[in-house]
């Protein structure tokens, strides 16, 4: 196999860069971070957000052509003081193995075959985005309560949000555990579950908004409240009409399950946005997901379209 050096991939993306395959050269990007310096990943997760923003924005006309290619500049330099930075703070030590990109027109295409086509919007994904989900959907737990169960998730090592009208008050916190690792694995069987009781003296509360944010207490029986990881909350992720959307949760206050499919947002209002999707009763207080596993929102009931 042949491999390249960690300083002709960093030139390799710069020239993808110049070539206006800006999409190609964030997605090659963070693929090669996630093995090696995460939080420089989450830098590029920022980036790939912002650019993915823009193109809508100017696909839809919010935003004029001067104004989509003054900002698309500007994320262009960003990309390459990154890059800039990556090179610096990568050693040859840890850098993983790496190939060059696949040469599009060195490739042998009979010509009775036409070449596939993206059909309307690219679902494609890479393999490693299903290993994402898994490791964000440890941080979302079950949460039981005096008046019922709901779902939650952690937004910093021990630190959960859900609804407010799950946990109201900070008696009912008091009164309340979360509880982890409430699925199933490949074979159908129950994995061990693992309950924190509610730090009363640590809550927050928003009605208006409808969330809450309190903190777990640690015991020392049990895995380390950061062993659970947590949700990215990216604040320039605003969701757009038609955008997917993905939501983990425990429905019926049963089992953690995940909606994939058949979702989009199709309204947004002030500080509430509405999508189609399937929830039940339990799943109020879920973490929505846009298509980079970062939370846009928290799921507080169903209605009508």
């Amino acid at each position: 196999m042949t491999t390249i050096s960690l300083q002709n991939f960093i030139q390799s993306l710069r020239e993808q860069v110049a070539q206006g395959e800006t999409e190609l050269a964030l997605d090659r990007l963070q693929n090669y971070l996630s093995a090696c310096v995460p939080a420089l990943r989450n830098e590029v997760i920022l980036l790939t957000t912002r650019y993915n923003r823009l193109r809508r924005e100017e696909r839809k006309g919010v935003i004029s052509r001067d104004t989509a290619q003054a900002e698309q500049n500007r994320l262009v330099n960003a990309l390459l003081e990154l890059l800039e930075e990556v090179s610096s703070r990568i050693s040859t030590e840890m850098a993983p193995v790496l190939s060059p990109a696949p040469a599009a027109e060195k490739l042998a295409i009979p010509d009775e075959v036409g070449l596939e086509k993206i059909l309307g919007v690219n679902n494609l994904k890479q393999i490693s985005w299903i290993e994402q989900g898994l490791q964000v959907a440890r941080c979302i737990c079950r949460i039981l309560t005096p008046g019922g169960l709901g779902t939650g998730f952690l937004i910093a090592p021990g630190l959960l949000m859900t609804n407010h009208h799950v946990i109201p008050d900070a008696t009912t916190a008091s009164q309340s555990v979360a509880e982890f690792n409430y699925q199933h694995d490949f074979g159908g069987n129950l994995l061990p579950t693992c309950r924190y009781r509610l730090d009363s003296g640590q809550f927050h509360s928003n009605p208006t908004l409808d969330y809450t944010i309190v903190s777990l207490l640690a015991d020392p029986n049990k895995p380390g409240l950061d062993s659970w990881g947590q949700v990215f909350l990216n604040p320039h992720a605003d969701p757009m009409p038609g955008e997917h959307v993905i939501i983990i949760q425990h429905p019926n206050g049963g089992l953690k399950q995940i909606v994939l499919t058949a979702n989009q947002v199709v309204g947004l209002w002030e500080y509430r946005l509405q999508y189609t999707t399937d929830t039940m009763p339990g799943s109020s207080g879920s973490p929505v997901f846009n298509d980079l596993w970062q939370v846009i929102a928290i799921h507080h009931a169903g209605g009508e379209l």
